[in-house]
């Protein structure tokens, strides 16, 4: 509070400065707005906090005093209860006294003893909860608790147990949160007023008054010559050892007025001494200085003796206005510095003993705002010389002042972090060495690593030194180092190393704020990477000529990612104090991260590399991205979940690489896959997510989307394994070469039989998986092949056409074998009902199993019987001349009946495995094709065929159909055929041997 109105009031006095004449009443002004803007601060917030403690003094009183009123009369009706109990009991008992009246122990009825008890219960109640006498008048309820606490009787009040007041307590919580929600104005206004009303405020203004009347007097008399200076010098130092000595003396009696004529006299002495060496020369500055920091110790040693951190503030204020105050406009910056490095020093000594914030932020402030705005008004390169090594030795001062802060904190805060000196001292250092060596080449880049290192190694000396007592503070130190650690290369290659180092900073003002329990420095941090990234699209210039990911621009991008990701991580883990929309940002942190990482790697590929190596790139890039979130879910403490989401995200963004890709071979015949560094990418990325895969398994995440993920996975590599082999050969032969089409289908069939046989991971593992998901997307693409296959002319060039061995049949007969292998593998018909439903593996429907195999044994018999039907055609075709067409196939003579005898002798083989295996549905089919053979006969070999086709075709036929009737009878309907005889056979013989028992027993008794 005092530092914000201490620098509203600066500004504003600049400001207004203005309209005054002179240079010396416009930095009186200046420093007088600054010092009332300071105090008039801190006396708010202590005046609220002041105010705040006597609310709560109050009301813990008042709930106190009621719970005390109802404790008393609470055990006052106890006590009555008791008594009348024991009376009662006495009257049930023979006595002598049983017509004495029953008195208490005060002597009082039992009537007039309730009568009291219920009047003082009724008022201990009334004071626990006053009743609103405005809505008892209009007969409103008013008050649950007035309602229920006027008991109806004694026995009531003994029986009820007592609960304490609470809605004093929830009123005071309530009316401290609407006070800090009133308007600011009126706050404003009330401590404005209060401040003025209180005590000291004449010793106040007065040493206010005082202060710049002896500056304003020494600029006077030195400018009208009065008597010598040297005597005047010496009546200041007279005036303020009276000042000290009085104050010294009324220590112990008025202790504030004591400190303030101390602080006094310690500031004007400020103001004499380097009145003496810079405006009048009269003192040689070695000695003036000298002087200076005895002042200085003295000041420190009162204040420590004393415990004073206002007569601390009030001496190194009127130390620090002093070169302000009583310049002499030589723009001596050494001795200004020099000046300002003792007083510093006289700090670090107070820090040494005492943990005093409002005085090293008050160095600090001072320091570096005078050292900016000299630097602004004044600095040049000639003097970066006499410039740095101050800069050097303010930074290492209030270094060190945050380190002894945290050292001097009571035990149980021992350790506590000062995060304005913590962040804020090199912030604004590295903000002045920057200003300063802005202009050498690698300056900032070297000042930065520089910084990094002091704060590595100053983060190990803490740790090693002071142990866990310090651990926050070595970590935050570590982290410092590292932020500038790694701005040193985009500061010496770009400018937008501001916005990435604010991200950074942003990120550990989040860390420290999550170990702190600080929302508001958690707030802050989260906004500062915002604003940083708002700041660096803002002022992003392209600059082409730049070296592609050896630059700024992509350098502080991967800086801004590393900070959202980061922040995501400690967002995401439990801490004390962590809110519940915090971990909701966490995904969104995250994003934000992924969004700058991907965003500026991309552009350093768009802009730098041809458009052509773009997919390989990415590929690359979302492999190496996808195994470092693996390890972090797998390597992090406690388990980080949305590093899963991310590395299985990834997959998906690779599985859409992979389609376009086969996009881009199915409509442009110069490209395949490992084209254009494909041959490199694409084995990373199988390998990193087969990685990701195997982790996901070890450690038991998203176990029901796993199965889809190694079937993509294995189908894209099989995909791409097919298009880059057909590239290769589409060089050395024709389209529509028999051996190009079935290199179709040696990929696919070679990953069934993998899925088959194999016993090593992936496929040991999830082996229901392959066999029945991946497996069956490989037999639909094996039976659509086929299907293609069977109606092809089946080329062999440079091979003479065999039947059943040529390239094509023989392909044909491998694919049939591979998808008959996998169907008995597969769960035995199983896999159309678990295509999609991995959670009702093993656990089948029998009649829907049996369904499944006939319906996949039909057809498969169908891919069968059509394959032989074109077999016969590319026999016709190649070994007898006849166009492949289906006009000229459909009316040959020869075609036609070498379909008549084929399809008779499929049916005529149906039927007689079938009747020896007692199949009848197998039976039934062979039938049908023999009755379509004989329909076939009559309705086309009749007419269309020749005298000896038609001869031929139905002898052949007409043999085939007449055996069946003898070598393959119709099995029967409830068993089979054989069964039946045999059964029947079975059942004659028992009932001829009944009969003739029967008949025997029949004799036996006509003979008794």
């Amino acid at each position: 509070m005092k530092f914000l109105f201490a620098g509203i009031f600066l500004v504003v006095s600049v400001l207004l400065s203005f309209s005054l004449g002179s240079r010396e009443w416009q930095l009186a002004f200046i420093g007088l707005a600054t010092i009332v803007g300071f105090l008039l601060g801190q006396v708010l917030g202590l005046s609220k906090e002041i105010k705040s403690l006597r609310d709560a003094l109050a009301k813990d009183w008042e709930q106190r005093q009621a719970e005390t009123r109802a404790n008393q009369a609470v055990a006052k009706f106890s006590n009555a209860n008791k008594s009348e109990v024991e009376d009662e009991k006495s009257i049930r008992q023979p006595s002598s006294q049983t017509n004495t009246p029953q008195t208490n122990t005060y002597g009082e009825s039992g009537d007039d003893q309730q009568q009291e008890y219920l009047d003082t219960i009724s008022q201990a109640a009334n004071n626990v909860a006053p009743t609103d006498e405005a809505n008892l008048e209009t007969g409103l309820e008013t008050n649950t608790i007035n309602q229920q606490a006027v008991p109806e009787s004694i026995d009531q009040v003994a029986s009820t147990p007592y609960i304490p007041p609470v809605t004093e307590a929830t009123d005071a919580i309530e009316s401290t949160n609407a006070s800090r929600e009133d308007n600011i104005l009126e706050k404003v206004g009330d401590k404005i007023k209060e401040y003025f009303m209180g005590g000291n405020l004449f010793v106040r203004i007065g040493i206010i008054i005082l202060f710049f009347g002896v500056s304003f007097l020494l600029k006077y008399v030195s400018d009208r010559g009065f008597f010598p200076i040297e005597y005047r010098l010496i009546g200041v130092v007279v005036g303020t050892m009276f000042l000290l000595g009085l104050g010294w003396r009324l220590r112990h009696k008025n202790e504030t007025y004591a400190l303030l004529l101390q602080g006094a006299g310690i500031g004007i002495l400020y103001l004499d001494i380097f009145a003496a060496f810079s405006m009048f020369k009269l003192i040689e500055p070695a000695l003036a200085f000298g002087l200076l920091f005895v002042v200085s110790m003295l000041s420190a040693a009162l204040a420590v003796l004393q415990d004073s951190k206002s007569l601390a503030v009030l001496g190194f204020s009127g130390g620090f206005l002093a070169p302000v105050l009583a310049s002499s406009g030589s723009n001596n910056h050494v001795y200004l510095f020099s000046y300002y490095a003792v007083l510093n020093i006289a700090i670090v000594v107070i820090a040494w003993f005492k943990a005093w914030r409002p005085l090293n932020l008050l160095g600090f402030a001072f320091t570096f705002i005078i050292g900016t705005v000299w630097g602004v008004l004044r600095y040049d390169d000639s003097k970066f010389a006499t410039t740095e090594p101050f800069l050097i030795i303010f930074f290492l001062f209030y270094v060190l002042i945050a380190v002894l802060f945290a050292l001097r904190q009571p035990p149980k805060l021992r350790g506590y972090v000062d995060g304005t000196l913590l962040f804020g001292v090199p912030l604004a250092a590295s903000a002045l060495q920057y200003s300063l060596v802005k202009d050498f080449e690698y300056g900032v880049s070297i000042s930065s690593f520089a910084m990094g290192l002091f704060y590595i190694v100053l983060s190990w000396f803490v740790w090693k030194r002071k142990g866990d007592g310090l651990k926050l503070l070595s970590e935050a130190f570590l982290a410092l180092g590292a932020i500038f650690a790694s701005m040193a290369i985009p500061f010496a290659l770009a400018p937008t190393q501001t916005a990435a180092a604010w991200a950074l900073e942003g990120a550990g003002l989040l860390w420290l704020g999550s170990r702190q329990d600080r929302i508001s420095v958690r707030a802050f941090g989260l906004i500062l990477q915002v604003g940083a990234g708002s700041i660096f699209l803002a002022r992003f210039s392209h600059i082409a000529d730049l070296k592609p990911f050896v630059n700024g621009h992509f350098i502080s991008s991967m800086m801004m990612a590393v900070a959202g990701i980061i922040s995501a991580r400690l967002l995401f883990k439990e801490f004390e104090g962590r809110r519940v929309w915090e971990k909701g940002i966490s995904p969104f942190a995250l994003g934000w991260g992924l969004i700058w990482l991907f965003g500026g790697i991309s552009f350093q590929l768009f802009t730098y590399f041809d458009l052509k190596w773009m997919a390989s790139n990415l590929l690359i890039l979302s492999a190496i991205v996808s195994i470092g979130f693996t390890l972090a879910a797998t390597r992090l403490k406690p388990e980080w979940k949305h590093a899963w989401y991310v590395a299985s995200g990834l997959f998906v963004l690779v599985i859409l690489l992979g389609l376009s890709q086969v996009g881009a071979t199915g409509f442009q015949s110069a490209y395949h896959p490992s084209q254009w560094n494909g041959w490199i990418a694409w084995p990373i990325v199988f390998a990193a997510f087969y990685f990701h895969l195997y982790q996901l398994e070890k450690h038991a995440v998203f176990q029901k989307i796993q199965p889809i993920f190694h079937s993509l996975l294995l189908i894209l590599l099989v995909t791409l394994i097919t298009l880059e082999g057909t590239w290769w050969l589409n060089k050395h032969l024709s389209s529509s070469s028999a051996w190009l089409n079935i290199w179709y289908v040696i990929p696919a069939t070679l990953a069934l039989w993998m899925i088959i046989k194999a016993k090593f991971w992936p496929f040991s593992t999830h082996q229901l998986t392959y066999r029945q998901q991946t497996g069956f997307a490989f037999a639909a693409y094996l039976a659509l092949w086929s299907l293609m296959a069977l109606v092809s002319k089946g080329q062999s060039e440079p091979l003479p056409w065999i039947p059943l061995l040529n390239p094509t049949d023989i392909m044909v007969v491998i694919v049939f074998i591979s998808l008959f292998k996998w169907w008995r593998a597969s769960g035995i018909g199983n896999v159309a009902s678990d295509i999609g439903d991995t959670a009702s593996i093993g656990n089948h429907n029998p009649d829907r199993t049996l369904f499944n195999q006939r319906a996949l044994m039909i057809g498969f018999a169908s891919l069968v019987f059509l394959w032989l039907n074109f077999t016969l055609f590319r026999v016709a075709h190649h070994w007898f001349g006849i166009a492949y067409d289906p006009d000229v196939l459909f009316y040959s003579n020869w075609v036609q009946t070498a379909v008549s005898i084929l399809w008779a002798l499929s049916g005529v083989i149906l039927t007689l495995y079938s009747s020896k295996k007692q199949i009848r549905p197998l039976w039934v089919a062979g039938a049908v094709i023999l009755g379509l053979v004989v329909l076939k006969l009559f309705v086309i070999d009749l007419a269309a065929l020749g005298s000896l086709g038609r001869v031929v075709s139905f002898l052949v036929v007409g043999v085939l159909l007449t055996s069946i009737g003898y070598f393959a009878p119709l099995p029967d309907k409830n068993g089979t055929g054989k069964q039946v005889e045999e059964l029947n056979e079975d059942n004659a013989s028992k009932e001829k041997t009944s009969k003739e028992k029967n008949k025997e027993e029949s004799s036996i008794e006509d003979k008794k």
